[in-house]
């Protein structure tokens, strides 16, 4: 993705910057990355209208948790999973993995570099 691209990120998310890592990221693979992530809203464009499927996923989430203060979803997955940064302000954030209508995130990684990793081994 281009510069102009990700700043788009930035405008529709709301935020005047991204981590360094997941910026990274979206550079070299923000369309598209074989078969990480694939069946999941993780890419651009869709990731465009991610702060308002995010604000319907967790509207529409009954019994679950609320998004964490400072934490940003990145991609979803099939509508019942979302994936969120802890923080923006990170270098290389945490990342968690939810699942609708749970109590708390199913899966946490220390970082999004060892998110990425994790998918890499489950998908390449």
């Amino acid at each position: 993705m281009s510069d102009a691209e990700i700043g788009r990120v930035c405008e529709a998310w709301g935020v005047q910057s991204l981590p360094g890592r997941y910026r990274e990221f979206l550079s070299l693979a923000g369309r598209g990355a074989g078969g990480i992530l694939r069946g999941t809203d993780a890419f651009f464009p869709e990731i465009l209208d991610m702060r308002r499927a995010t604000d319907d996923f967790f509207a529409d989430n009954p019994g679950g948790i609320d998004l964490p203060d400072g934490a940003v979803v990145f991609a979803m997955h099939q509508g019942y999973q979302v994936y969120w940064m802890d923080s923006i302000s990170v270098e290389d954030p945490p990342v968690s993995l939810y699942m609708e209508r749970e109590k708390s995130p199913m899966i946490r990684w220390g970082s999004f570099l060892e998110f990425l990793n994790s998918e890499c081994e489950n998908s390449c």
